[in-house]
Formats: C-alpha cells, sequence, structure tokens
C-alpha cells in the first residue's frame, strides 16, 4: 500500500507541470518565447560507479556500511530527455552494473543448537563470505534546472541539476563462502524491485553538447539484494557516482534547456523603461518629449517647432537663435551667423544691391548705388565742386521699442560709415538718434542721445575712428519720419559736417 501511495504521488507530481505547459500554450502567451523556437529532445551516455548498502559487514561488531563490505563496480547507461519548460525536464533512463561484496565475519544465527569454539556463544557460527549479483535498472525521472529562472545573473553555460522519479532494478544475488571452498550457502534469485531514483549534481555546456557529474541514490523496498536479510537491519539502497555527456537534437541551436526565459521578460522591461523614460524625458529642456524630438541638442532657450527642431523664421538655414538677422528674404545667402552675404562691402546686402561691384570705400546709397567716391568730399569735407554730400544717402541704424542697444543685423551699416571716414580721413560725422512719437519729451531726449553715444562708440572701439572726427545730438520726438507708432522713427541717422 506504501508503494502504490508513493508511485501516484510521484506520477501526480509529473504530470502538474506537464498540464500546466499545455495550458499555458493554448493561453495568449504575451511574447514570451514557444516551445517550437526551442530544440528540446536530447540522448546521453554515462558511465561511473556502483555501491551497495547492504547488510553484509566488514566485521560483525562495527557498524561501517560504506566501501567496507561493499565493493565498487563500474556502472553504465544510456538515457533520453524531452525538455517540458526551460527548468523542468522528463528523462527515461536505463543502468547497467552489478554489486558484491564479503564479510570476514559473518554470524550465521541458523546454527542456533550448536556450540562453536571461539563462535562468540551458542548457536551462532562465524562465516567469511562473498556475494555478486548483476543488476539492471530503468527509470522515469522529472529533472529540475536550478539557474535558469532561480538566478537572474546566472552562468548560462552552467547550471545544478536536480532529478526524482520511479524505477525498477533487478538483481540475482549469490552468496558463497570463502573458507568453505565455494560451498552455496543462499541465493536471493532473480528478482525485479520498485525503486525510487533521485540525484543531484551539475551541467556545463559546450555549444549543443553538455557534460556532467551527478550523484544518485537509489530508495529501495528490498532488504534481500545481497541475498542476507538481517533482522531489523534497512533495505538494501544503493548510490551510484555517474558522468555523463548529452547531445540535443534540432535545426534551431538553441536548446530550450539552456535558455532563461525571464531574460526576455527582463528584456522587455528594460526597453519600455526606455521608451517611458524618452516619452516623459527632454534632455535638452525645449518643452518637447525626447520621444518626439527630432533635435535633442538645441540650446537651452531656444524657440523650437512641434518637432522640438530649432525655428528658423526665415529658412536660410541658420536657426534663430544664432541668427544675427532672423528677417533675411527668401533665398538669399547668408554667412555662419544668419547675416546676409555683402560681396563688395559697401554695406548693403547683396539681395538689395544694384550695383553688386561697388568700388571698397565709396559711398553707396540704401540700394548699393555709389554716391562718392574715396576722396571727393576734399580737403574743406564738403564733398568740393562735386557737391556729393547729401547726408540722406548715408545709411540710417534701426533700433527696438525703448532700446539703445545695437541689433547685430545693422553691424554692416555701421561698418558703411566707418569705410567710408576711413576713405576719407578729413570728413566728420554728426550722429543723431532719434525716438518714436509716444512717451515722454525729456526721456526720448534721453534715449535718442544713448542711441547716437553707442553708435558712436562702436565706431571708436571696433573701427579705430578718431574721437573728434564724430559728433553726437538727440532730437528725441521731434522730427519723426512718419506720423504713427512707427519702427522707422527709432534710428541713428549720419550727416556729414
Amino acid at each position: 500500500m506504501k508503494i502504490k501511495s508513493l508511485l501516484c504521488a510521484f506520477l501526480l507530481s509529473i504530470s502538474l507541470p506537464v498540464i500546466a505547459q499545455t495550458n499555458s500554450s493554448s493561453s495568449t502567451n504575451y511574447g514570451l518565447p514557444k516551445k517550437s523556437e526551442y530544440d528540446r529532445w536530447s540522448v546521453g551516455l554515462s558511465v561511473g560507479a556502483s555501491h551497495l548498502l547492504g547488510d553484509l559487514l566488514k566485521g560483525s561488531q562495527n557498524n561501517n556500511r560504506f566501501l567496507d563490505a561493499a565493493f565498487v563496480n563500474p556502472a553504465f547507461g544510456l538515457q533520453v530527455h524531452n525538455q517540458l519548460t526551460h527548468s523542468i525536464g522528463l528523462r527515461a533512463r536505463g543502468m547497467l552494473s552489478k554489486f558484491s561484496g564479503n564479510d570476514e565475519e559473518y554470524l550465521d544465527t541458523s546454527y542456533q543448537s550448536v556450540q562453536f569454539p571461539g563462535s562468540g556463544g551458542v548457536g551462532t557460527k562465524l562465516w567469511a563470505v562473498d556475494y555478486e549479483s548483476p543488476m539492471y535498472e530503468g527509470s522515469l525521472e522529472m529533472t529540475y534546472n536550478f539557474g535558469n529562472i532561480s538566478f537572474l545573473n546566472r552562468n548560462k553555460n552552467f547550471h545544478m541539476v536536480a532529478t526524482l522519479g520511479i524505477g525498477f532494478f533487478n538483481f540475482d544475488a549469490e552468496v558463497k563462502s570463502d573458507s568453505s571452498n565455494s560451498i552455496l550457502l543462499r541465493k536471493s534469485g532473480n528478482i525485479t524491485e520498485l525503486m525510487l531514483p533521485m540525484s543531484l549534481g551539475f551541467k556545463y555546456k559546450i555549444n549543443k553538447i553538455d557534460i556532467g557529474l551527478s550523484l544518485d541514490y537509489r530508495k529501495t523496498f528490498s532488504d534481500n539484494v545481497d541475498a542476507t536479510d538481517k533482522t531489523f537491519s534497512e533495505f538494501d539502497n544503493y548510490i551510484m557516482l555517474t558522468a555523463g555527456v548529452n547531445y540535443t537534437f534540432g535545426k534551431k541551436n538553441k536548446p530550450m534547456e539552456w535558455v532563461n526565459p525571464m531574460e526576455v521578460v527582463y528584456n522587455d522591461l528594460a526597453d519600455m523603461k526606455e521608451k517611458i523614460d524618452i516619452l516623459s524625458g527632454d534632455k535638452d529642456k525645449d518643452g518637447v518629449s525626447d520621444l518626439f524630438d527630432k533635435d535633442n541638442s538645441t540650446a537651452e532657450g531656444s524657440k523650437v517647432y512641434g518637432d522640438g527642431t530649432a525655428i528658423d523664421t526665415d529658412g536660410d538655414g541658420v536657426i534663430d537663435s544664432k541668427d544675427s538677422d532672423p528677417f533675411t528674404p527668401k533665398g538669399a545667402k547668408v554667412d555662419e551667423n544668419g547675416a546676409e552675404t555683402d560681396t563688395d562691402g559697401d554695406g548693403v546686402a547683396d539681395s538689395r544691391d544694384l550695383e553688386p561691384s561697388t568700388a571698397a570705400g565709396s559711398l553707396v546709397n540704401f540700394q548699393g548705388m555709389t554716391i562718392a567716391k574715396p576722396g571727393e568730399f576734399g580737403a574743406d569735407g564738403l564733398g568740393g565742386s562735386n557737391g556729393k554730400n547729401g547726408t540722406g544717402f548715408l545709411p540710417s541704424v534701426f533700433f527696438d521699442l525703448g532700446s539703445a542697444t545695437i541689433k547685430p543685423s545693422f553691424n554692416d551699416r555701421i561698418l558703411v560709415i566707418a569705410k567710408v571716414l576711413q576713405a576719407n580721413p578729413k570728413l566728420k560725422v554728426k550722429i543723431t538718434g532719434n525716438c518714436d512719437i509716444i512717451g515722454n519729451d525729456t526721456e526720448n531726449q534721453k534715449l535718442g542721445q544713448r542711441r547716437a553715444d553707442n553708435v558712436m562708440n562702436h565706431l571708436i572701439k571696433q573701427y579705430g575712428i578718431d574721437a573728434t572726427r564724430l559728433s553726437t545730438e538727440s532730437k528725441g520726438k521731434k522730427e519723426p519720419m512718419a506720423t504713427s507708432l512707427n519702427p522707422m522713427n527709432r534710428r541713428v541717422d549720419f550727416a556729414v559736417e
């Protein structure tokens, strides 16, 4: 009854993982790898040594039953293995070995009425005996790989293996007396018994081959394996130390036993975390999440479009935050700072220059047309007899509302004034600041003066113009060019003195 209960419990333990595997394959897999993606069948050979833990002792007065009375014998086996899940498998195995041993002082209680000298008591007899038995076994075992899921940072080529199963073994023990010229004392007969196999070992993988070493223990339910049945003695169990080699069949080159399915989950989680970080992150702090940002290196504070690329209002290829003139005409050629090119250096951009090859140092109007050639203003500074000293032809510099800061886009116009002054050493220029029509008269007067002073200081510091050749004044809002609020009123004019 006890054996049947153990057998039923084992069969139930094997069937549960199989049922669970079947149910999981029929339901949604949620991205986990499928069994069809892996190689699952393998065959192997085993070789080792067996040792019986029986009744015969080396010396009847001691209790040492290990390796003294029983000999170590070679063992050989074959096995077929099917991997049910990444950690659980089913193995069918057959082993061939033999049991043998001796007992130098076997106490035989069958002689109950005879007194033997030196026998140790009445009714006993001491024999020197030996025994030998061929052994065959077959088993079906469930295998479990420690490490395929149990350890997160495991060695993918090494793991521990435990097995538990059920099987049968066959033996035919014969016991003889060494001291009686091999007189037959007793024989167990050819017997097949139930046994429970269990083992613990390790494996190491090399491509599709793995090698391993395991200690196998066999729990039997017979006390007659060595043909000696002692009262109150334990069952004759046995152990085997085996080394094995297995080859996995299949074209996938991915043995299921050696793949950790949790790696897929961890990789998916890492990928999801990365996407969430990208979705919620904004590395360049431009207000566009990294997931949708086509340019994650925009300078902090830059104005950007919805895709995270910096705004380029005039489409000249230079973003506004680096564009010295963000309103250049469409198609105009610009330098690395976004300023229009001025091929002849007259201070008028090529897109507005009607005379693109003006001589160096010439005075031009706002369209780049020559007004006076170098030196034509004469020694008296009034332009001599040609009369080309009209002040309206010198370009003006414009300012933002309420500001006296020179905008980079107007540096080229101040450069024109500097070139004229350098080409005409005796020429003097008056710089006049103007303001818009709104605001307090006194404040506008001061603002106009600051604008004129800033332009004069720019000419002195940047181009080395002598301060004695420059003078400034402010007209505030007294002489507006437009009668309404207009950017053209916020300017600095130049006049030849």
